[in-house]
């Protein structure tokens, strides 16, 4: 089984994801109930949360478009199709799901490869 970079790169933009807004079934708790038990847990996930989010965007800079050349997860300040995906994160989220288009140029991409 072969591991694409674009795949590592989004496996570690959900993980980071989650672990950065883990924060908030935490602070329902907290408003729940008094107890800091669980704050040492908080701290550890948003610090993996954040460390897997810095390893995503390290790793996106290797994720480009076959056609145009453009990095696919990474917006930038250039001009990007209206209709196709808003953000990086969204590539993330739809690259298991084989639906990706370069937010750049617009075409379907097979990501298999990529």
């Amino acid at each position: 089984m072969k591991i694409s970079v674009g795949k590592l790169s989004a496996w570690f933009a959900i993980i980071g994801t989650i672990g950065i807004f883990s924060f908030i079934p935490w602070l329902i708790y907290k408003l729940i109930t008094n107890n800091s038990s669980y704050d040492y847990l908080l701290f550890f996930s948003i610090v993996v949360g954040l460390l897997f989010t810095v390893i995503h965007y390290i790793l996106s800079l290797f994720v480009k478009c076959p056609k145009c050349g453009n990095l696919l997860m990474i917006k930038g300040f250039k001009k990007t199709k209206s209709d196709i995906h808003d953000n990086g994160l969204e590539v993330a989220f739809l690259w298991f799901t084989n639906k990706v288009h370069c937010m750049h140029c617009g075409i379907k991409l097979d990501n298999n490869g990529i």
